[in-house]
């Protein structure tokens, strides 16, 4: 009776945002049903494809949807189902207009519907779990006629490259990893035109080969230590399989990390005119506990069993452009036990690191002492 009920009380609530074809999303955060989300502060926010003038978005591009109506559901009574069809570009609620920035290569503009947690509420930092399961439809395109569909984010909150996504790429699903952009100098890249996920500091690789992707549910589950630094790392399962581990820099810098999910996608001139694409989400669920605190048991995965599994080949940044890693060392001038020294890859970061230590001892007085490159591992 309680589901019932809760399930109502959802459909009044979704009604309220809607008039008959659009929603009125504009600057406003909604809750993920507890069938679908568990463990995130529940505050999201709807991010892109906002009409410029009504700052109204289609109903189709996303609903909680039921079992009952004949919709794939992994667990429980409910998920929640994107669509995404041609010309579904529009402007965020800070300013960001994917309607007005073309592909370099292409000419054309991003096509998007995503979800997004609500910056600095559940904050990705020290070490973190995900989870979510997805489903894509046995009819889903996925031939030539687009540059990327995205489907998954850790994104940065700013102006920064994705730290990590997963796209469908030659008909299986990929996850990309561009953590070199934001090493020293590939910070300065434009990220649409230098920092490329082909550049040999970024990384790339298939986890669900096509002939498996489609018609069935994938339950995926990332750890996340989250770092500027060397010493983080992301390690991801599929299915109960560990698919991918690397270890570096995880972390936006000066950037507020977020997870994003819905579909991204970038059409090309042979892109058909009616091309749309659909996906489902269940069980998205996040914890900075541990593993068991995601209560994957109910999906059948026991997380001894997934921490105790290894991987052949870990994924590291092996530096091919010989980037030096920088030292710096800060003092104060009127207090001599002052001795700050940080090392890594980008100077202006690590100066404003050690800085900022400084500073919150003595509000005076800090100054950079010393300053020094090395070869990475020296």
């Amino acid at each position: 009776m309680k589901k019932l009920l809760g399930i109502l009380v959802l459909s009044l609530l979704w009604c309220s945002f809607s008039t008959a074809e659009e929603m009125n999303l504009w600057k406003k955060t909604f809750k993920l049903p507890a069938d679908v989300m568990q463990g995130y502060k529940n505050k999201w926010f709807f991010g892109n494809n906002f009409d410029k003038k009504t700052h109204l978005t289609p109903d189709y591009a996303f609903k909680f949807v039921n079992k009952s109506d004949g919709h794939p559901v992994r667990l429980g009574e409910q998920s929640v189902r994107f669509e995404l069809r041609r010309g579904d570009c529009g402007v965020t609620k800070s300013g960001y207009d994917d309607c007005a920035i073309k592909d370099p290569e292409t000419g054309m503009t991003s096509e998007r519907h995503e979800i997004l947690l609500e910056p600095k509420v559940s904050q990705l930092k020290k070490n973190t779990w995900h989870t979510y399961s997805i489903f894509i439809p046995e009819d889903f395109p996925i031939d030539h006629f687009y540059e990327h569909i995205t489907m998954g984010q850790f994104h940065g909150d700013g102006d920064g490259a994705v730290s990590f996504n997963w796209n469908i790429e030659d008909g299986g699903y990929q996850m990309q990893r561009r953590t070199g952009c934001h090493l020293g100098k590939n910070r300065k890249l434009d990220i649409q035109t230098g920092c490329s996920i082909k550049m040999p500091e970024n990384h790339y690789e298939e986890v669900i080969p096509k002939n498996q992707l489609l018609g069935k549910w994938h339950d995926i589950v990332f750890n996340v230590k989250w770092s500027k630094k060397q010493n983080g790392y992301l390690k991801q399962w599929i299915n109960g399989k560990l698919v991918y581990h690397y270890k570096g820099n995880t972390d936006t810098p000066k950037e507020t990390e977020q997870f994003q999910f819905g579909i991204y996608r970038g059409p090309v001139p042979e892109t058909p005119k009616d091309s749309t694409h659909i996906v489902y989400y269940d069980e998205i669920r996040f914890s900075k506990k541990g593993c068991k605190d995601l209560k994957l048991d109910n999906l059948g995965y026991s997380c001894d069993k997934l921490e105790s599994l290894e991987i052949s080949k870990i994924d590291t940044i092996d530096n091919p452009r010989e980037e030096l890693e920088h030292i710096i060392v800060v003092k104060n001038k009127t207090d001599k036990n002052v001795l700050i020294k940080v090392r890594g890859f980008d100077k202006e970061l690590l100066v404003e690191e050690a800085m900022k230590k400084c500073t919150d001892k003595h509000k005076e007085g800090c100054y950079v002492h010393y300053s020094s490159t090395v070869r990475y591992g020296q």
